[in-house]
Order: structure tokens, then sequence, then C-alpha cells
């Protein structure tokens, strides 16, 4: 009898004492896990953030793009009205964008859209404050399409005193660690991300709109710059410390030397440029066009037919091809292949109102004033950083690049920019009468997911035909 009572007495120890080294194992782990999670760069950055609010859409409008229902081959009949299928800003000039459900049109662009730009010092040899600084993008650096943007912006219940808030949000950067981690860092990153296959990243933050504080403890500055033919200017933001030391990872994410500068500008009202070639009529567009760092025009609209219909002219291996290649601003879908480049004028109409907000919104007028004509960017997979090429054919080492090899073949539909590798999408003007208007009554000129799309004038497009004609 007591053997047996030993026994169970025994069990239940044995039991209890299984229960509470399941729960202080449990505890050190969950433990373990908060504190990586709370000293890891993602909280430390969460934390900088934490009076301000993710610019994001509410779902990802392009993830059908690939759908026969789109598909409307050029001379067909339209499938129904035109509408905006998803918006795209891209806050830092050929980097990865941010989608969005509306943006707000301004004479430069949407919002926040090509505010930023990377720059590199031209020479190896001579990398101080005085060299000139080459604004850099996927044409040589596929792997920038890696680096992934997002906003960050004041909402109604921030802290006025924040000095993020008080420049206005700040913009925030992430790309893959350019070094091999630690198994203490991998696991940090799994945490971070939710996921078994996460890379480590490394993060930084950058004040959208720069305030005295920042000036006066950055020494920041307006420096000149190239990109392609022109003079830039913006203020140069890679002296604020912190994101110096994110820069030198990034030059190295990016495979430039030690000794080469690498900076990240910001464009500012006072460093807008002119528009100089393709020039919209100022009878329609009211006052010169101005654009940030975008190649050449403020907006840029693309359709998803048209992408389709490129698609059809590519090897097997190199479809569907994915839209997002053309870092379009808006994306439309209801037009037939190519309708869009006859427009000469569009308006942008808010869809039917479902609130008294929705209807207080105004038309918003485009002056269409060339085709785009591509570069190599297109070729870039911007999931995985790297030049997309077909098959080698027999005897060959390398594959033909795609999609700009078919896009010469089947795009080049006319000769005004000789160095076009094809032509793909629609340069846009904003009108001064529509801001203007919304200005006069305090508010801003927006565009929406699902707005409908009017086309105003048609007429032919030849690249750099009205030369400087002002």
């Amino acid at each position: 009898m007591l053997l047996q009572v030993l026994h169970q007495l025994g069990l239940a120890l044995t039991v209890r004492s299984v229960l509470w080294a399941v729960a202080i194992l449990t505890s050190l782990v969950v433990f373990s896990a908060g504190a990586l999670l709370w000293n890891g760069q993602e909280w430390k950055t969460r934390r900088k953030m934490r009076n301000l609010r993710r610019l994001q859409t509410s779902k990802r409008n392009m993830i059908d793009q690939y759908d026969e229902k789109y598909a409307a081959p050029e001379g067909s009949s339209a499938a129904g009205p035109v509408r905006i299928k998803a918006l795209f800003i891209h806050p830092v000039k050929s980097c990865g964008p941010i989608e969005v459900d509306s943006a707000v049109v301004t004479k430069a662009g949407l919002l926040y859209d090509r505010c930023f730009a990377l720059a590199v010092d031209s020479s190896p040899k001579k990398s101080d404050d005085n060299s000139t600084l080459q604004f850099i993008s996927q044409r040589t650096k596929p792997r920038m399409s890696l680096i992934k943007t997002e906003l960050w912006l004041p909402h109604e219940r921030s802290d006025e005193q924040d000095p993020l808030v008080q420049a206005g949000g700040c913009l925030r950067m992430k790309f893959p660690e350019p070094e091999s981690a630690t198994p203490l860092r991998q696991v940090q990153a799994c945490i971070e991300q939710f996921s078994l296959s996460a890379v480590p990243e490394c993060t930084f933050i950058v004040p959208l709109n720069p305030t005295i504080r920042f000036l006066r403890e950055s020494d920041l500055q307006t420096r000149p710059f190239t990109i392609h033919y022109r003079e830039a200017h913006g203020v140069d933001m890679g002296r604020i410390p912190p994101v110096a030391e994110a820069l030198s990872k990034l030059k190295t994410f990016l495979g430039y030397p030690d000794q080469r500068r690498l900076t990240l500008f910001r464009c500012t009202p006072e460093t807008l440029t002119r528009t100089d070639r393709n020039l919209a009529p100022l009878a329609n567009i009211g006052s010169r066009a101005v654009h940030g760092y975008t190649d050449q025009q403020p907006i840029n609209i693309n359709s998803i037919a048209s992408v389709q219909a490129v698609s059809q002219q590519l090897p097997a291996e190199n479809r569907p091809l994915n839209g997002l290649r053309f870092r379009a601003n808006i994306w439309i879908t209801g037009a037939t292949a190519y309708d869009e480049e006859s427009w000469k004028r569009c308006r942008i109409v808010p869809r039917a109102a479902r609130s008294s907000k929705m209807e207080s919104r105004r038309p918003t007028t485009l002056s269409v004033v060339c085709r785009t004509s591509r570069c190599t960017i297109p070729n870039v997979d911007p999931e995985k950083g790297v030049f997309s090429t077909q098959q080698p054919a027999e005897g060959k080492k390398m594959g033909l690049p795609q999609p700009s090899t078919a896009l010469v073949k089947y795009r080049t539909v006319e000769d005004g920019n000789k160095a076009a590798l094809g032509y793909l999408g629609m340069h846009t003007v904003p009108e001064d009468r529509d801001l203007q208007a919304a200005a006069g009554r305090k508010a801003d000129l927006i565009v929406r997911v699902g707005d409908e799309i009017e086309v105003l004038e048609r007429g032919e497009h030849l690249y750099g035909s009205t030369g400087d004609a002002y």
C-alpha cells in the first residue's frame, strides 16, 4: 500500500516537473524572442516612427494583371469604360515602388513620386564634396529594384513635438544585408518578418522635409548632380549621420568600392526642373510643366492591355510580362491595346460617390504629350534584381535581352527618339485649371483607384516634335 502511494506520488511529481520545465522553457523562448525583437533594427526603427502611419494600399490591385479578362487586342472593340486599375508612386528614383489607393496630383506629378534620387561620384579617383555626382539607376545597377521604400506620414493623433512629425514624416528604405548574417541575426530576421526563409535587411529612415533642426545638426546643403543630359539639384541627405552610415552598407550592396561616395538627394519646390522637350500646349496646361527627378514628364500612364499585347510577342520563357517593369504611375484597364497612344487630352473623373467627401473631388485633366521611349530598365526582373534574357540560340552563351528585343522589333512605331528601345506608355502633364480650382477650395486634387478616364482629344504623337516651342 505504501509503495503504491509513493509510486503515484512519484508519477505526479514527474508530470508536474515536466510541465514546469515546459513552462520555463516556453517562457525563456518567448522572452528571448521578445528581446531579439525589441533590440532589433526593425523595432528600433518602428519606435522612432511611433507617431507616423504608413502610406499603403488596402489591397494589391495588380495581382491579377495577367488575367485574360484584361486582354483587348489592338483594333478590337473596347471592353468597357476606361478606369484606373492601380496607382504607384516611386519615392526614390529607380528603387521599389509604393502602391496606393489614392494619390495627390501636383504640378510636378503625383505627390512624393521620384522626390529622392541616389547618386554616386563620377570618378573613383576623386571622391569628395567637390566631385561631380551622377544619378544611378537600374540601367547599370539592377539590384536597385530590391531596395524597398515606404512612406510614413503624420496623422490626426500624432505628437507635434516629434521631430519626424515636424518634418512631415519620413521615407524608409530597406535592402538585403550585403554581408553574411550571423546565426543570431538570421533568427532575429525570421522573427521580425514572421518567415523561416527571411533575408536579413538593413533599414534606415530619412526625414521627408528637413526642419531647421536637421539642417543645423547635419549641415544639409543643396548640391548639383546630373540626371542624363541635365543638371539637377537637391538637398544632400547623406550628410545626416544615420543616413550616411546606412548608405555605406547600401554602397556595398550595390557593388561600389569603399572609396566611392554614394549619397541621397531630396528634391524641393525650389529645385524642380522645367520640362524642355515634348512640351504640352500652354493653352491647355496654363504654365510650363515642371518635374522632380523623373526623366522628363510629371506623370506616366500605361495600360494592362498594352503590356499583355507585348507579352504575346515574347518567347515563351519570358511570359507573362510583369507590367511593374515599366514603372508607371497610373495603370488603366478597359481600353484596347495601345489605344492610349492616340490620346491628346484626358480627364480622370471621380467614381460614383459613396460619401460626401468623394462628391467633393474634382476631375483631373491631363495633357498627353508623347509616347514613353523605353530604355533597358524593363529588362530588369523587379523581384530578383537581375536582367532578363531569352534562351540562348544554339552556339551562343547569352540570350537576347527581353522585353527590349521584342519592343524594338514590334513597338518601334515612330522615329522621334533614335535611342529608343521601342515605345510603351504615355507621358502626361496636369493642367493648371484643376489644380487652381482645388487650391481655391483649400483641397487637394486627388485621383483614386476605380476612377473613370474620359478621352477629350485624340491625335498623332511624335517624340520630340515640339522642340522648345515656348
